[in-house]
Formats: C-alpha cells, structure tokens, sequence
C-alpha cells in the first residue's frame, strides 16, 4: 500500500521573504553612463533587443527611480530585476543613482543630501537623453519619457514632474506619466511619523522643515495647493500591508489633492511593487501607459 503524502507543514507564502528583491542577483545593464564625475553621476541603462530584419521602433524611455528612505547604503542595484522585467516589456529603462544621506554631501561641507539631490535630478534629466542619442542612436524615444519611483524614489518621482514644468532644459525632460510605488510623498507626516527612523529630517537637515515653495520637495504641500504638472498624469500604487510606507500616506493625500491617482492594492507589502516574481507585478506593469513612440516626421512632398 502506497503511503498517503503528508500534508504540508508550513505555508510557502509564509517562508517567501518579501524584501529579497534588494539583493537578487539579476543581469547587467547593457550600457552605463556616467552623466557626472562624482561617484553619484552614474545611470544604468536597459535597451530592449533590436531584432532582426527590418529596423524596429525606438523604444520609448522609462527612468526607474530607486528607494531605500534615501540612504547610502541603499543604491540602484537593487532594481535591477524590476529594470530588467520593464525592458522585456518594450521599455527603454534608465536606472540613476543621486545624492543621499551619508554621501558626498559632507565632502561638500552640508549637513543633508537636500538640494544637492534635486541638482543631480536636473542634471542627469538635462544630459541622459543626450548621452542616449550617442550610445544608441535610433533606438530610444527621449522624448516625453515615463517615470517610475519606488518609495523614497517615489517622491523624487513626483518632485521630479512638477519641477520639469518649470524646467529650463526643454520637452526631453517634461514626462507624460509618473507611477509613483508606495511613495514617501507627504513629508511632513512622514517626518512627524519618523519613517525610516528619521529619514525626513536626515534628507533635509536636521533644521529644516519641508519646503512647500516652488520646486520644493514637500509635494504633498504643493498638490494640496493646487499644483500640478502639465500633460503629465500622475499615478500611485500602494498596498494595504506596507509596515515602511503606511498606506494612508498616500490615501489621505489623494482625498486632498485631485491630481493624483491612487489605486490601492489589498494584501501587498512594500517591496513587492518591485519585485517581478511578486503576485502585484501584473497590477504594476498594468498601470504603465502603452508603449507609445513617436512618429516620424512626414517626408517631404515631391516637386
């Protein structure tokens, strides 16, 4: 007689460490630029396959927007699988890495890695689509690029949208659509809140409160105003079980600001939003908008 299996003694689900994204090892980029020469000035980028046969459409850009409450010990890398899923979905993807707490901002005598971070956003958003054309010519979109933010790279996200609107350096740097994940966006609160055993207070100095002003990091301030990016939506995915980034963050901010989009998804934590092996990946690849290139200019009529 064939002896009856026993039943399972532990739940997988339960054995499945959520935060194991941050350290999986996943393929390299196929290019790295270096848009500055500090140990910052760096972007990863993912290219989707040409193929072969007849020249294929440029891919549309997509910069990825890394988190980790805006620590040093927290940079780009841990993207990777999300940068590596979102280029076999069409996307162009660019990972870049900035300023953050305990970096080169005591090198340059500040107490906080606030604004030599949003230095670094305008900068990189000025050079990257150049670098692209050179690096790849043909085969990136620049144009109207879409972001995607995680957490803390959430907020630069949606900090980065609404200063573009006032930017200096053109159309390249003006996204079309931001999908903010489980984003640190109300600053205040989240200060009040000591997320990230203090994050907040660590980004801007220990001094400084968020700035609500014109090109300020305090979004949440700014959208409640009224303020909002031109031709540009602005979208959030938040899961009812993030201990990191409570979801009312983004719930309360949205009862308040009507130019955000929040969807919250039920039964997810804070870092399955980046993890491709995650049961919210389809949610999260669902709310990009379609692949979209833009056309090519018309031909010139014949004489």
């Amino acid at each position: 007689m064939n002896a009856v299996p026993a039943p399972p003694t532990h739940d997988p689900r339960k054995t499945y460490d959520p935060s194991s994204v941050l350290t999986r090892p996943a393929g390299l980029p196929d290019v790295v630029l270096r848009w500055a020469d500090h140990a910052d000035g760096v972007a990863e980028v993912w290219l989707p396959p040409t193929g072969f046969g007849a020249a294929p459409e440029p891919a549309p850009l997509l910069y990825a927007v890394h988190g980790g409450f805006w620590r040093q010990r927290y940079d780009r890398r841990h993207l990777r699988p999300l940068a590596q899923a979102l280029c076999g979905l069409g996307w162009a993807v660019v990972v870049p890495e900035y300023a953050r707490i305990g970096g080169r901002h005591r090198a340059a005598g500040l107490d906080a890695p606030w604004p030599l971070l949003a230095d670094d956003l305008r900068t990189l958003r000025r050079l990257v689509p150049q670098m692209l054309a050179e690096v790849a010519p043909g085969r990136i979109t620049a144009d109207r690029p879409v972001l995607v933010g995680h957490s803390a790279g959430g907020l630069l996200a949606l900090w980065w949208a609404l200063d573009a609107r006032g930017g200096r350096e053109g159309p390249l740097s003006q996204p079309r659509h931001v999908l903010a994940l489980a984003p640190v966006a109300d600053l205040a609160r989240a200060r009040a809140e000591r997320l990230g055993d203090g994050a907040v207070a660590a980004l801007l100095g220990s001094d400084t409160a968020p700035s609500a002003a014109v090109s300020g990091p305090d979004i949440a301030a700014r959208l409640r105003a009224g303020e909002h990016p031109e031709e540009c939506s602005l979208h959030v995915l938040h899961g009812t079980d993030d201990v990191q980034v409570p979801v009312v963050h983004s719930t309360d901010l949205a009862a308040d600001a009507s130019a955000l989009d929040v969807r919250v998804l039920p039964d997810v934590e804070h870092f399955a939003l980046i993890d491709p092996l995650s049961a919210a990946w389809p949610d999260v690849a669902a709310a990009l908008p379609p692949l979209v290139s833009t056309p090519p200019p018309p031909r010139p009529a014949a004489t």
